[in-house]
């Protein structure tokens, strides 16, 4: 079984007997340059020159498994493939011909690819194991196993970083609002994280700073949530209700929430979405500046007792509008405060390491993860079992994104463990 970012990975590298190279129509071929890899549309490799019986050819390269591949994907007419001066197949079914009806110079490279190299490869594609190259992952340096790991976690810090640019270019540049937006998804976790950034975004952080009272932002918030709209007994319920009504129409508030967007079902009590929008208002009203919050602080521990913040009397002693908690909520607890950490936190200061274009920020959000203990789950456990030492948070999100963007998909051949597998 061949695929064909392996054949990418061979010609890039020149993993073949170069030596033995010729089209099919017997015509010697020599690499002078194989190229650069073409992330757009049209050929995979550009840029390359090939010399080819005596003429040196500058162009492109395309490669597929088999050559009646060109045909089923289109290119036949298509002017980005025009200028492609050599196609690369594992296996020759069918003659390409270039937009005039001349036959492209075409190299099968069945029998060409070191034994060594195939053999390995298959063995690690074939492999029924979640994570592909696990039996011959204890040859694996270790200092290539740490750059990897280092690699994954700042891809993954990038990517949930590239969120909150989305946020920020919505808000036209507002560091404040997109902050506080960007709190609010980090506060509805997994299952009311969409929920908490409309609602967010249904009441602007503007709004609430209008009022000093904090009873205040909760009859705003949990009115525009739609949380109200159901018949409660709750006295402080209708007291919100009947506070709601005057401020919506004061600020022209257009909330699109209902109840049945938040989920109760299926979630601890302490995680119910009343408790963490009232803790989220604490916060947000104790903190007259959000981004500094979360960029102007001296340690993590700083930062983790500024985040154990008390939501208001009511929420101390319900889950829900009339429903009490007797044993009383406590403050923010210490996996809660370390998932924000993780998700808000961390790709925050990376956004803002990328805006600034300086690495103070990045160091600080791999200071935030390392200070972090080890999340338990079932990905970890796998990494474990095959004897890699996991120490913090720093490592666990590392290895979560090397097995959810890596080894999930088998994407071997652009991790830096499976190349070093593959080359040995």
């Amino acid at each position: 079984m061949i695929k064909e970012d392996f054949l990418h990975f061979v010609w890039q590298h020149q993993y073949f007997n170069s030596k033995a190279l010729r089209t099919t129509a017997g015509e010697s071929v020599a690499v002078i340059k194989p190229g650069v890899v073409n992330q757009l549309a049209g050929p995979d490799f550009k840029e390359a020159l090939v010399d080819v019986n005596g003429i040196q050819w500058a162009g492109s390269v395309e490669i597929h498994i088999k050559s009646s591949d060109w045909k089923a994907h289109k290119h036949q007419g298509d002017p980005n493939y025009s200028n492609v001066v050599l196609h690369l197949v594992y296996f020759n079914d069918y003659q390409v011909c270039d937009n005039e009806g001349k036959p492209i110079p075409t190299v099968e490279l069945k029998g060409l690819i070191k034994p060594g190299l195939l053999n390995r490869y298959q063995q690690i594609i074939k492999s029924n194991n979640p994570i592909a190259c696990a039996e011959l992952f204890p040859k694996v340096r270790s200092v290539t196993k740490l750059a990897m790991l280092e690699a994954a976690l700042i891809q993954r810090l990038q990517r949930k970083g590239a969120l909150f640019k989305e946020l920020l270019v919505r808000n036209k540049q507002d560091w404040e609002q997109s902050v506080y937006e960007w709190l609010a998804q980090g506060f509805g976790f997994k299952t009311n994280a969409q929920s908490m950034l409309a609602l967010a975004q249904a009441v602007p952080l503007r709004v609430l700073r209008k009022h000093s009272d904090l009873k205040q932002w909760e009859a705003l918030l949990f009115g525009a949530s739609g949380l109200l709209n159901t018949r409660h007994t709750s006295s402080y319920a209708y007291e919100l209700k009947r506070e709601y009504t005057f401020l919506e129409r004061k600020y022209a508030i257009n909330s699109q929430l209902s109840f049945n967007q938040w989920h109760f079902s299926g979630v601890r009590p302490t995680n119910f979405p009343t408790v963490r929008i009232a803790q989220w208002a604490a916060l947000v009203h104790k903190n007259h500046s959000l981004f500094s919050l979360f960029t102007d602080f001296s340690n993590t521990r700083e930062l983790q007792k500024r985040l154990q913040v008390q939501q208001s009397t009511y929420w101390q002693q319900h889950f829900n509008f009339g429903v009490e908690n007797k044993q009383g909520n406590d403050l923010l607890s210490k996996s809660a405060i370390s998932n924000l950490m993780i998700n808000t936190v961390a790709p925050l200061l990376v956004a803002y390491s990328e805006y600034k274009d300086e690495t103070d920020m990045l160091e600080q959000a791999m200071n935030v993860l390392m200070s972090l203990p080890v999340e338990n789950n079932h990905i970890i456990r796998s990494w474990y079992e095959l004897g890699w030492n996991v120490n913090s948070g720093f490592d666990t999100q590392g290895l979560i994104e090397l097995y959810n963007e890596y080894c999930k998909h088998n994407n071997c051949l652009k991790c830096k463990i499976g190349v070093e597998l593959i080359r040995s």
